[in-house]
């Protein structure tokens, strides 16, 4: 009997707790898993939505995965964001306009199947940062609610090029082999005329603030409400794989700064 007793307080106990300290909802353990046509997507659902953020993963327009999300999912839920994860057809198969493709057909399922356009987000990094860039800013429509472009030099590979004496460096090189494309197949120079409101974040990899910077600063030429966060302190791989851990505070803030200001609007 002094067990059960001991047993019943407790849990009367952490149910007070819990009551007046509740916790955020959390992305549940397994995503639930779609084909979007080109490729499949993970959602990771909030308990009541409101919008949501839909991100595309680096690698070298080569490798990568869906399922390298870090903290993100149960960042982005907490937030009442559902937060889509896709997976697009890489290098040798598919070429980058191939990409460029499968990634707004993924956003455009996105906006049909889990939020519109003006309640969603769609954020990249690196090799996913050039692809949402061009899949969302370069004329396509509907528009998303905002896009936010983590760290990649290939924004602007001509720009990229000039801060590698002329050439770009290993890993870009293989894939943009055709100097002549460089222009076509840079974001910088072939923005919309309208565009989102923009969140561009750099690191302190070689040449890419340089290129990032010429990114927004076309962008605001256009007429964009473009935002440039300097993280110049930071590795290439760090501005992404530790958003929602706490560990960057002041690139957090300018996240999740970002996303309820465009889905305020």
């Amino acid at each position: 009997m002094p067990q059960t007793f001991h047993l019943t307080r407790r849990h009367f106990l952490l149910s007070a707790l819990a009551a007046a300290c509740p916790m955020p909802a959390l992305a549940a353990d397994k995503p639930e898993t779609q084909s979007y046509g080109a490729d499949k997507l993970d959602i990771y659902r909030a308990a009541t939505p409101r919008g949501a953020v839909i991100y595309v993963h680096g690698g070298s327009w080569r490798r990568g995965s869906r399922k390298a999300v870090d903290a993100k999912p149960d960042w982005v839920t907490s937030m009442s964001l559902d937060f889509v994860s896709i997976d697009y057809p890489t290098l040798p198969k598919t070429p980058v306009t191939g990409q460029i493709k499968a990634v707004r057909q993924a956003m455009d399922w996105c906006f049909a199947n889990v939020a519109k356009p003006e309640r969603t987000v769609v954020m990249g990094h690196s090799a996913g940062a050039h692809l949402v860039a061009m899949a969302a800013l370069t004329g396509w429509r509907p528009l998303p609610a905002g896009v936010i472009v983590n760290d990649s030099g290939a924004v602007d590979l001509i720009t990229l090029a000039r801060a590698h004496q002329g050439h770009l460096p290993f890993g870009t090189a293989s894939v943009f082999k055709d100097r002549d494309q460089w222009g076509a197949l840079s974001p910088t120079y072939n923005l919309a005329k309208s565009l989102p409101p923009l969140l561009a974040i750099t690191s302190g990899a070689h040449g890419h603030a340089t290129a990032m910077s010429n990114f927004v600063t076309n962008a605001r030429a256009n007429g964009a409400d473009a935002t440039l966060f300097d993280g110049s302190d930071y590795r290439h791989a760090e501005v992404n794989r530790t958003l929602g851990t706490g560990k960057i505070p002041d690139l957090e803030r300018a996240v999740t700064g970002f996303i309820t200001k465009v889905l305020q609007r």
